[in-house]
């Protein structure tokens, strides 16, 4: 029990939210007991998956486990870390504790700046074909196996010992995880015309009998350097290649003569071929260093890094998607008015902000976690630049981190709130939603009493100066009131309860803007 409430703890871990996650904790006790109950037992099978598909950066297949399924892959992982992570070479970045794709690219410009390459080293970058549904699962079964039987016979004080009892619950639960094809009587979430967009080579379903891996599995990513781990081994030692790096079936050998390279490109080929059932997506790319390297998204020279194009425009059209859905019938144009600066009525435009912000500051904060690593500067601020309304939703801090500019930070009031958003979006007009009502405060208030039939009702705050004395409508009339507003020509935003702050305080975000 102790062990699986372990792999349920770091199942969920960024995951509590999503629906699976969920529906799993509503049971939690009973999903825990049934799980020891059929390891125990050994009647656990696991269930169908989830397919779908994903688009970016190519139409691929992802045969998600489902939730309870993830647990138990979580309990196996670890178990087999531990027998093969003191196998593994240390150039094997994918799925495994303190390495990763940032790792990867350091670990390859280290390698590009070293002193004995020159100016005219070589790389030679080879991908593997269809990887994970070229994979032969029984071949695979028997590695995990030979590992754990020749752990069975080391001393008993050896930290790598296994005892044979634990060793046989260990490949019971991998022949269950290798057996059957995981895409049949799958879950198929999406439009047929979505699939469609997968190669049939690339559909796991129509891999040979006894072959594939689904992607998008823990257990996958990890059975993926068990079977490359025969080549690794292979470069390392057989052709004694000093400078490689690999990252799943992506690998990066470096050398200084291009022959050489040449004729391990071939040596590795016939290996593939010969002891994995596998074969190399092309010919790959054999170019100088200096012509840099396109590696895990991005282009690695020996003194800098820059971004990858495609990572760059990936991010655009994600931008231009929010840009659309803020103004989805205004033509936006890129020069936008900046508060404080003289603008007349026909510069004036509607923007409406998303409803739920998080998507794309979760999406901005992934990219520019990945730009961090590069040399990326003017980039980030280029996005700025592109697109003028990201500042009303983020701004970048010192430190490089993203901040949400949507509602007032640091502020513990309502008037706090209304002088925040005055401030900055002078000299538009702040309503703000007050409960049940629509409330316009200061000179704005008294600006806007002095259009013919308004329809305000004076309001003063406890607490507020005189000068501060508003008018008030009913939520009812916020389209009528901003109407007339924008009927005048004159500039507003409307900032709307969103949520609570620390001390029962309504929270009051950006919704609207007609600037």
């Amino acid at each position: 029990m102790d062990a699986v409430v372990s792999a349920y703890l770091a199942c969920r871990r960024r995951k509590r939210k999503t629906r699976n996650a969920q529906r799993y904790e509503i049971d939690l006790l009973d999903q825990l007991v049934n799980t020891v109950h059929a390891l125990s037992e050994r009647t656990w099978r696991p269930s169908r998956t989830i397919a779908f598909v994903v688009r970016h950066p190519k139409a691929r297949e992802i045969l998600a486990a489902d939730f309870a399924d993830r647990v138990v892959h979580h309990l196996l992982v670890p178990l087999l870390e531990h027998q093969f992570e003191p196998v593994f070479i240390h150039d094997c970045y994918s799925n495994r504790q303190g390495k990763g794709t940032h790792a990867a690219v350091d670990r390859l410009q280290s390698f590009m700046a070293r002193p004995d390459l020159g100016m005219t080293a070589h790389y030679l970058q080879l991908d593997v074909a269809n990887f994970f549904n070229s994979i032969n699962r029984r071949r695979l079964f028997l590695l995990v196996q030979a590992r754990l039987m020749r752990d069975q016979r080391r001393p008993v004080k050896d930290p790598r010992y296994l005892c044979p009892a634990h060793a046989d619950d260990i490949l019971w639960l991998t022949r269950v995880l290798l057996t059957g094809n995981a895409a049949q009587n799958c879950i198929t979430r999406g439009h047929p015309a979505e699939f469609a967009r997968v190669p049939e080579h690339k559909r796991l379903i129509n891999a040979p009998p006894e072959t594939g891996l689904p992607i998008g599995n823990l257990t996958s990513q990890f059975f993926a350097n068990v079977y490359l781990n025969l080549l690794d081994q292979f470069v390392k030692h057989t052709l004694k290649c000093q400078y490689y790096v690999r990252y799943v079936d992506d690998m990066v050998l470096l050398h200084d003569d291009p022959s050489v390279l040449a004729g391990w490109r071939e040596q590795i080929a016939q290996f593939l071929a010969q002891h994995l059932d596998l074969g190399l997506r092309d010919a790959g790319r054999l170019q100088l260093i200096s012509n840099g390297i396109d590696f895990l998204g991005y282009v690695q020279r020996p003194n800098y890094r820059l971004i990858r194009r495609r990572v760059v425009a990936n991010l655009h059209s994600k931008l231009d998607h929010y840009e659309r859905q803020i103004a989805p019938r205004q033509g936006l144009h890129r020069q936008m008015n900046l508060p404080g600066v003289a603008i007349t009525p026909d510069q004036l435009q509607t923007w409406q902000l998303p409803a739920d912000p998080q998507p794309l500051f979760s999406t901005l904060a992934s990219y520019l976690g990945h730009f961090g690593h590069a040399s990326s500067h003017r980039l980030v601020a280029s996005l700025w630049r592109r697109y003028p309304w990201l500042a009303w939703v983020v701004r970048l801090n010192a430190n490089g981190k993203l901040q949400s500019t949507r509602s007032a930070r640091g502020v513990a009031s309502m008037r706090g709130q209304w002088r925040y958003f005055r401030n900055r979006f002078a000299p538009a007009i702040v309503l703000m939603q007050v409960g049940k009502c629509l409330e316009v405060y200061g000179p704005h208030a008294r600006l806007v009493a002095g259009l013919p039939h308004h329809g305000g009702k004076p309001v003063q705050r406890p607490g507020w100066a005189a000068t501060e004395a508003g008018l008030s409508w009913p939520m009812a009339r916020l389209h009528r009131v901003t109407h007339k507003l924008s009927k005048q020509g004159l500039p507003w935003v409307y900032v709307a309860e969103q949520g609570w702050l620390k001390g029962g305080i309504k929270q009051r975000s950006l919704h609207t803007l007609h600037l």
